[in-house]
């Protein structure tokens, strides 16, 4: 049984959200099939990327403290690259071009970056479950990459 600190919930808390805005954008046309309300599907994913960083604050906030480690660094470049991805986000509702590219493929960085963050600070996840987890996005990545390549081209 794996005992987590209120830190440790929130930082996990924080993945999981991150995660659900990243699955239901993913899986957007699917999910729009069946709810049939962009509108809603919106406010869900703007609701659960706002939980997302409230948990993220959380966390950070329970931990803060020296001296840093590698895992606590890459902990720090992960929420920057959160705080671009809001960005890129808040670009794509003003409806700023090629916004909601940037917005995924860096949506996909946070989470691999917290990934690492987590194995490396050993405490959230088994490293091997982190380990396939990251080449699962690493694999996401690229196909996503290829695909908004491919629409260009």
């Amino acid at each position: 049984m794996i005992f987590l600190s209120p830190g440790d919930t929130f930082g996990v808390l924080a993945l999981v959200f991150v995660a659900i805005t990243a699955l239901i954008m993913a899986a957007r046309r699917m999910v729009l099939k069946r709810v049939r309300n962009l509108n809603l599907l919106r406010r869900v994913h703007i609701l659960a990327s706002t939980l997302a960083g409230l948990f993220l604050i959380l966390h950070i906030a329970y931990f803060i403290g020296y001296p840093f480690d590698n895992g606590i660094v890459l902990g720090y470049i992960s929420t920057a690259l959160a705080l671009l991805v809001w960005l890129t986000g808040t670009a794509f509702l003003e409806r700023f071009r090629d916004s909601l590219f940037f917005h995924s493929t860096m949506t996909l960085g946070v989470v691999s970056l917290v990934l690492l963050h987590s194995a490396v600070s050993g405490v959230n996840l088994p490293f091997l479950l982190s380990g396939g987890i990251i080449t699962a996005v690493v694999i996401t990545m690229i196909v996503s990459t290829t695909r908004h390549v491919e629409r260009i081209g």
